[in-house]
């Protein structure tokens, strides 16, 4: 985020044992939405960007701290010292090899006598003076370690696969005996020669600090400001590790397992310990940008995976209403989260896109019946129009479900503000993907508050409703002109509205025309088609529902059955909400 506000990033890989793993770490980066201006693949005046690369810099400016004499060569090997039962290796200098004479440390190393390089510690009455400044913690104190404490860090830096550094009470080691230098020698030669500014780190590394402090000093640099922020822990305190207990913390988990959108993650993890100065937390990556400073807390911060579930529905909802603006790389996004959530239904419900091919194939029938005769242009312009959105093909539906992925992109705008991953969103929605009539809970006998409205009263209400003329809806339609702008292919000024949203307010509005503007009756109505259609579960307004559901699955739970033929308006033909001609009669 700072870098991106000054100099721009660079990226730099340390030693990795597999080429495929630092593949992956380029291409986790850049699937995040982090792209560096300079650093492996696109090159830089600074490379090479690969440590490995860089040992013949790192010799150089060893060579030149030992002519300064601010380093030494050391020829002490590790020695194994028993205390009691127990045993430890010291690696501090104990020939007191910085009192050679630089010619003699010369002629020992030109012999192949194995060495190290260390790094001189500075007299007493100097180091008092040194400060090590912090951004977030002030000033750091160093720390003064014993040789078992010593040897403990080191054990432990060693079972993780790290790299203590020699950092103990004794001059530490800079370079190793194999040529080798350690991470605190390389990254401070790399941040200068890099021109960093501002080194941001877990505090785990604050006892670091004033070495590299001190190294900076030793080679006449001007330091960059360190920034510590707290290390992240679990409910239980303790330091998070790869994989929780309730969420996978790798990035290719969390991508292809829990379907976490990178600027979900991106978002999540800034958040982390920093004091946020707007009110909002939902935050693109441009955003973060633009508002983040180091203001982070001091101490430890805990993550809690509610927060990242809460960021993802933002951001979903974030793409939803970004498509309804008219911005292609929203469409492309929501788009593969449709996918991801097709793929979950079909391994829930592996019936369902069976069944939604059927429907189509009868909704097609329907309107190739009526168009030649009804003089209504949108009817045949109707599959047309759901085979787009807002306007834009779905050249990409071709695999593996075109019919199931463009039913899921719908249904993502029609709940648009309750996605969370596949899995919770399928469970959450089961009712459009499956309807067992057992599920659905018992119907009581009435309804209403301020009157008693009978339950076999809603149900004669609910057939005259859904045998209405939506032809005729009245004058004071406030969804004629949306959906003729719709099925034209124009965008109105301000929010655009898709065709699900569009039928609703027809739905809605043949309600009220059935219910005769009676309040209480609607409501009523609402709370029984609710029940009826998806379970009394919550979710979109009961006019989305239908409208996705459509109207002869909305038939079919309502029990009113769809009989089909070529009968008159006068044999029973009803024109539905969605612009096409049906005969219904009594599922009883």
């Amino acid at each position: 985020m700072s870098a991106s506000k000054s100099g721009g990033i660079q990226a730099k890989l340390h030693c990795s044992r597999e080429k495929r793993a630092e593949q992956r770490l380029l291409d986790d980066l850049r699937w995040a939405g982090v792209e560096w201006d300079e650093g492996p693949i696109v090159g830089g005046p600074h490379g090479p960007y690969k440590q490995s690369e860089r040992n013949g810099i790192y010799q150089q400016h060893a060579r030149e701290l030992l002519d300064s004499e601010a380093a030494y060569r050391c020829f002490c090997t590790p020695q194994t010292a028993g205390q009691g039962t127990a045993a430890y290796v010291t690696s501090g200098c104990y020939q007191d090899c910085a009192s050679l004479p630089l010619e003699q440390a010369q002629e020992k190393a030109e012999k192949k006598d194995p060495f190290t390089v260390r790094l001189k510690l500075p007299p007493p009455h100097e180091a008092k003076k040194r400060v090590y400044p912090d951004l977030i913690y002030g000033k750091i104190t160093p720390l003064k370690r014993s040789p078992t404490a010593v040897a403990a860090s080191a054990s432990a830096a060693a079972a993780e696969g790290g790299d203590s550094g020699g950092i103990d009470a004794a001059d530490t080691i800079l370079v190793k005996s194999d040529g080798t230098p350690t991470y605190h020698f390389a990254n401070v030669v790399d941040d200068h020669l890099m021109d960093i500014t501002h080194v941001i780190r877990g505090t785990e590394w604050m006892a670091s600090t004033p070495l590299h402090y001190d190294l900076y000093h030793a080679f006449g640099w001007k330091p960059p400001a360190f920034a510590h922020v707290g290390l992240l822990v679990d409910e239980n305190k303790a330091k998070l590790s790869k994989r929780n207990s309730d969420l996978a913390l790798d990035i290719t988990s969390m991508r292809d397992e829990l379907g976490v959108l990178p600027q979900t993650l991106v978002n999540f993890l800034t958040l982390l310990g920093w004091s946020n100065p707007t009110r909002d937390d939902v935050m693109d990556l441009k955003e973060l940008i633009q508002n983040f400073d180091l203001k982070f807390t001091k101490g430890n911060t805990m993550v809690r995976t509610e927060k990242l579930w809460y960021l993802q529905k933002h951001h979903v909802a974030r793409l939803c209403q970004g498509v309804l603006n008219g911005e292609t790389e929203s469409h492309e996004t929501l788009l593969t989260v449709a996918k991801s959530l097709a793929s979950e239904v079909t391994a829930t419900y592996p019936d369902f896109e069976k069944s939604l091919a059927s429907e189509y194939e009868a909704r097609s029938d329907e309107a190739r019946r009526v168009s030649n005769t009804d003089q209504n242009p949108t009817i045949q312009n109707h599959l047309e129009v759901r085979s787009k959105f807002l306007g834009r093909p779905f050249d990409r539906l071709s695999h593996p479900s075109p019919r199931l992925n463009l039913y899921c992109y719908n249904l993502l705008q029609a709940d648009s503000k309750s996605y969370q991953n596949a899995t919770q969103y399928v469970t959450r929605n089961r009712y459009f993907f499956h309807f067992d009539p057992t599920e659905v809970p018992a119907v009581p006998e009435t309804f209403g508050k301020e009157k008693t409205i009978p339950r076999q009263d809603l149900e004669t209400l609910t057939k005259k409703f859904l045998t209405f003329d939506f032809a005729h809806l009245p004058s004071s339609d406030p969804s004629g002109e949306a959906r003729t702008a719709f099925l034209e292919g124009n965008q109105p000024e301000g929010r655009a509205m898709p065709w699900f949203e569009i039928n609703a307010i027809r739905i809605h509005a043949a309600l009220d025309a059935v219910v005769e503007g009676d309040k209480e009756t609607k409501n009523a109505m609402m709370r029984f088609l609710r029940l009826k259609l998806a379970y009394g579960l919550p979710g979109p307004s009961i006019g989305v529902v239908m409208a996705v559901l459509g109207w002869r699955e909305s038939c079919r739970r309502l029990g009113v059955e769809v009989v089909g033929g070529d009968a008159d308006a006068e044999g029973g033909i009803v024109r539905g909400w969605e612009g096409v001609a049906k005969l219904v009669g009594s599922g009883e």
